[in-house]
């Protein structure tokens, strides 16, 4: 159930970073505020939703889990800091050791990216007040025509 639910998100994520990456390559007013790292990133992320879709068929293959040990003892070992992670990964796949490599390289590129935007999320909109927006269809029309009568951006 797992990993039909996860192909099926893989899926629409891939279709989406593709979307993405062609309207940022394609569309001339994206573009002319796209740098190269932006192009450089989504497209590694688009690479790396891949890879995570084609480690399933070999993830199939081992349904008691040992693939999945091995890979959990070598995160483990990143995470804690301790010698020896690559020693987990004796035996698995060259694909999931390709996911785990970009993985990590999207990681070190995360800083130097407007990736580190998302750490910038303005949950204070959350709680503030609205903010009132007046729109020019609701001033009078004699506004309109005499532009300099008093209150004319009030309206």
């Amino acid at each position: 159930m797992a990993m039909i639910a996860g192909g099926a998100c893989g899926v629409l994520t891939l279709v989406g970073g593709i979307l993405l990456l062609k309207r940022r390559l394609f569309s001339p007013r994206v573009r002319a505020t796209t740098t190269g790292a932006d192009i450089l990133i989504l497209s590694l992320l688009v690479i790396q939703c891949a890879l995570g879709l084609l480690t399933i068929p070999f993830s199939a293959q081992h349904m008691d889990g040992s693939e999945m040990m091995k890979l959990v003892g070598w995160a483990q070992s990143v995470v804690t800091f301790h010698g020896g992670a690559s020693e987990h990964l004796d035996g698995v796949a060259f694909i999931f050791r390709l996911h785990l490599v970009l993985g990590m390289t999207l990681f070190l590129l995360f800083p130097f990216s407007r990736l580190v935007h998302i750490w910038s999320v303005p949950v204070e909109y959350l709680t503030r007040k609205y903010q009132l927006v007046s729109r020019t269809s609701l001033i009078p029309f004699n506004r309109i025509l005499n532009p300099t009568s008093v209150g004319f951006f009030y309206a």
